[in-house]
């Protein structure tokens, strides 16, 4: 994930409260105003950051260490239904109540929401939001958005309309590496369904000189949407658009083509590898890189081949199932070097063994997000879209999510954050059924104490293991702690479902790692609400907090 330099010189975790529209800096290009509440200060601060970074900026995501992390501290995921995402009523912030997120107290008047009224509830979409949503997958959509001529720049233009058969002819303006078969069909929405055309054009003609952000809504009908929001008795503002549905594909058929995908015929001289194997050469060194993005940059230079990054996913669904097909030149490519030997007519040689030693070091490297120039020093990064598990599976982990939510209501003075994420692959227990499995992670702050990290594995399947709770001995940043997660949780896969003592012990100089067993296990009344409201007063008195609640009582 890339470290945002801005976030990172206030010194404190942060949490994004509000984007505030978007203005166009002569020497910079464009920028988003973006609004930062310091977790531990409350203060807020205003920052311009490059457009490029708009795909990486939910409201209520939370940085730690100008690092985005998967921690949130507002919002529920629900999942609602459209009729038609046209008919939204363009209205002002004022229409946000007084005590909803992002900021408590503070009035918003500038910025365009649309309004929606689902089952008796007014649903107030941040217009940005939809927007990033809909078109801005990575940072190249993200600069392209403001220009009238972005899209073409990018593709060699199709005319709008349905095409049985349709090839996308994508620019060395277009990074290589994000043509993921997902984010092709994205832009051949985006580029060639005319309503979705429309709307992104509108996107640059009704924003710029303005100090909000407006467009035309496309029409998709019966469109579900899961998304994060707050919400305040009969008014609900979404945060964050998880997934959405409605988007139809523009052709039967999808070929897409870019420059730098050639196949070639490789010849590499069969002695070329013993060779290699005689020197006594040190072990390579790989670098781990820390991408720091530097607001300041003017640009970035050109590289179709730029750096992707995996970032917090969203995605669509389309109507249908289409075939996707990437289509290369073929090329003939000299010889690397001169032999009397035949070359490898297969382009795979004898490769030289992986080493056993790899000397790892970390590095940051400064990195720009904004718009392209031949003059520009800083490397470009693009951020990925990546294919994400099913934002509507929870598996055997509802209970405890409400369980927590009674408890947060119980303890309105420790604050609480949750998060779902998948456990990596390559064992038995990454999977259940179809579905990577989820694990629930949830962060707990009392008053005055060190946090407490719960964890707790989907256990569907029959899978039976205990909860896991870090308690810390010290205040960490949310980096650290997500650290200290991941080792445990890839440790749990690498040993078959097994929480390792190891990676236990190896966490003893800053936090205790304690098991709970079988909670929430009774299967007779998993669904009672009573059940679940026994377990949030059971955890809260293991997590040491009967005393916060004894306040409330």
């Amino acid at each position: 994930m890339p470290l945002i330099d801005a976030f990172e010189k206030i010194g404190e975790d942060l949490e994004l409260v509000w984007l505030a529209g978007l203005v166009d800096d002569t020497e910079k290009g464009w920028q988003i105003r973006a609004a930062t509440r310091g977790i531990e200060s409350d203060n807020v601060v205003t920052h311009l950051l490059p457009i490029g970074l708009l795909s990486v900026l939910p409201l209520g995501r939370c940085y730690s260490g100008g690092d985005p992390t998967s921690l949130l501290l507002h919002g529920d995921v629900v999942q609602f239904r459209i009729p038609n995402v046209a008919d939204g009523e363009e209205v002002s912030a004022e229409c946000i109540p007084p005590d909803l997120f992002p900021v408590k107290g503070r009035t918003r008047k500038v910025q365009r929401l649309l309004r929606y009224r689902v089952n008796g509830i007014e649903v107030l979409v941040p217009i940005i939001e939809l927007i990033r949503s809909l078109f801005v997958h990575n940072k190249t959509m993200a600069n392209a958005l403001m220009h009238s001529s972005g899209l073409t720049e990018l593709c060699r233009p199709e005319l709008p309309g349905f095409h049985s058969d349709l090839h996308l002819h994508f620019t060395d303006k277009m990074p290589v590496k994000i043509l993921t078969r997902p984010f092709v069909a994205e832009f051949a929405w985006t580029a060639v369904n005319p309503d979705a055309r429309r709307s992104w054009d509108s996107v640059a003609n009704l924003s710029k000189g303005k100090e909000y952000v407006s467009f035309h809504p496309p029409p998709l009908l019966n469109s579900t949407w899961t998304v994060r929001w707050e919400r305040d008795g009969n008014t609900a503002l979404v945060l964050e658009i998880l997934h959405i549905t409605g988007k139809r594909h523009p052709c039967d058929v999808l070929h897409y083509s870019h420059p730098s995908m050639r196949k070639a015929v490789n010849f590499r001289p069969k002695n070329l590898t013993a060779r290699q194997e005689d020197t006594d050469e040190p072990p390579p060194v790989r670098e781990v890189r820390d991408y720091v993005v530097d607001d300041r940059a003017a640009g970035s230079r050109i590289d179709a081949h730029q750096s992707a990054l995996p970032v917090i996913s969203k995605f669509s669904s389309f109507d249908r199932e289409i075939e996707i097909n990437k289509v290369a030149e073929i090329t003939a490519k000299e010889p690397t070097c001169s032999s009397d030997d035949e070359g490898d007519e297969s382009g795979t040689g004898d490769r030289k063994p992986s080493p056993e030693v790899v000397v790892r070091r970390r590095v940051r490297i400064a990195a720009s997000v904004g718009e392209e120039e031949a003059g520009a020093t800083l490397p470009p990064i693009e951020f990925q879209l990546l294919e994400p598990a099913d934002p509507d599976y929870l598996g055997e982990l509802e209970p405890l999510i409400g369980a927590l939510h009674i408890m947060a209501k119980m303890l309105p003075t420790v604050k609480m954050a949750m998060s779902l994420c998948a456990l990596k692959r390559g064992r038995t227990i990454s999977v259940t059924g179809h579905h990577r499995r989820p694990c629930l992670i949830a962060v707990l702050w009392p008053p005055a104490s060190p946090p407490l990290v719960l964890m707790d594995v989907d256990h569907a399947g029959g899978v039976s293991l205990s909860s896991m709770v870090l308690r810390y001995t010290r205040s960490l940043q949310f980096r650290e702690m997500e650290e200290h997660v991941k080792a445990l949780l890839d440790g749990l896969v690498d040993h078959h479902g097994r929480w390792h003592e190891c990676n236990s012990a190896s966490l003893a100089d800053v936090c205790e790692c304690i098991r709970l067993p079988r909670v929430l296990r009774h299967r007779e009344r998993i669904d009672q609400k009573a059940y679940w409201k026994s377990w949030a007063m059971r955890l809260a008195e293991r997590f040491g907090l009967e005393t916060e609640a004894s306040r409330t009582m």
